[in-house]
């Protein structure tokens, strides 16, 4: 970011601001991985905002670490909701799924890279039951390799990402705090709402987003 104008010299304050798609928390289009997939603008804006079932997997985050479907399927049975709650949003079923792995705690730092990720079994489940959006607190649902520090890229290196933005569901990364919607002063009878609006960007592949939830009462 960089200053423009100033009070000083003209009498108001104006910044420019240059920055990628993907940074920070964002939204994944399908146009992300398909040339032919749905861009950002033509997406609505239901899509980014509705009922989440937070999924506490941070007993499974491990470095590099592969989080299968035999693993989230445990640990949903464990989370207020279950598997049961999901599906179509045009049956009454919540449609985002967000992963609580607890990297965050490592954004910043060097280690933030060494995420766990998600097996293509966990993507081809999700879509079969009818979720649309699905969100990390990790830079990517899948391994990130840096192969400018020596790391050889796989041929499956993003399959989560293909299977997902594949079959029209969304991805949104890097979401901060997600505990605090689960926290331990949750009740019976609450429920977890979202935003993920991400920024306006005509023909674009994905966007920052500012992203927020909240629970509220059942039947609200």
């Amino acid at each position: 970011m960089n200053s423009v104008c100033n009070i000083p010299a003209d009498g108001y304050t104006v910044h420019a601001v240059s920055l990628g798609t993907h940074t920070g928390t964002h939204v994944d289009a399908p146009f992300h991985f398909f040339a032919h997939g749905q861009k950002l603008h033509e997406l609505s804006l239901e899509r980014f905002v509705g009922r989440a079932l937070v999924v506490d997997v941070r007993h499974l985050a491990r470095v590099r670490g592969c989080i299968q479907w035999g693993d989230v399927r445990e640990s949903l049975d464990r989370t207020r909701g279950t598997i049961s709650s999901l599906g179509p949003r045009s049956e009454g079923k919540i449609d985002i799924v967000l992963f609580w792995t607890g990297w965050d705690e490592f954004w910043s730092e060097q280690k933030y890279f060494d995420h766990p990720y998600f097996g293509r079994d966990v993507a081809e489940e999700l879509v079969e039951i009818g979720v649309r959006l699905v969100g990390v607190d990790t830079l990517s649902p899948d391994e990130t390799v840096l192969v400018q520090d020596g790391g050889e890229e796989k041929e499956d290196a993003f399959v989560m990402h293909e299977v997902l933005l594949g079959r029209g569901c969304l991805i949104c990364e890097n979401l901060m705090n997600l505990g605090e919607l689960v926290g331990g002063d949750s009740e019976e009878g609450e429920q977890v709402r979202v935003s993920l609006v991400p920024m306006n960007l005509h023909g674009a592949d994905g966007a920052p987003v500012r992203a927020y939830g909240w629970r509220e009462k059942l039947g609200r």
